[in-house]
């Protein structure tokens, strides 16, 4: 999956977003939209990993799941939105 930040209009803006992985380890990425002196973020989500990216995350980072040449095992990832609405 190349870089993206989730749709800002169908969750809302500062959106609570959770990842579980099951199954094989994937590398995760982060990088900052415009800081571009801001080393990207490398996490490596191994089977039962939760991921949590919350408050200004989706607005300033763009994630990733890169590419890979080695043979790839089944995984699963569920993922989960909670959209922050003004009440």
């Amino acid at each position: 999956m190349s870089w993206h930040s989730d749709r800002e209009d169908t969750i809302g803006s500062n959106p609570a977003i959770a990842s579980v992985t099951f199954g094989d380890s994937r590398l995760f990425r982060l990088r900052h939209k415009v800081r571009k002196d801001v080393e990207q973020v490398e996490i490596k989500l191994h089977h039962g990993s939760f991921l949590l990216m919350s408050g200004t995350t989706n607005t300033y980072w763009q994630h990733q799941v890169p590419k890979t040449k080695r043979e790839v095992l089944p995984r699963i990832n569920l993922t989960f939105r909670i959209a922050k609405r003004a009440v």
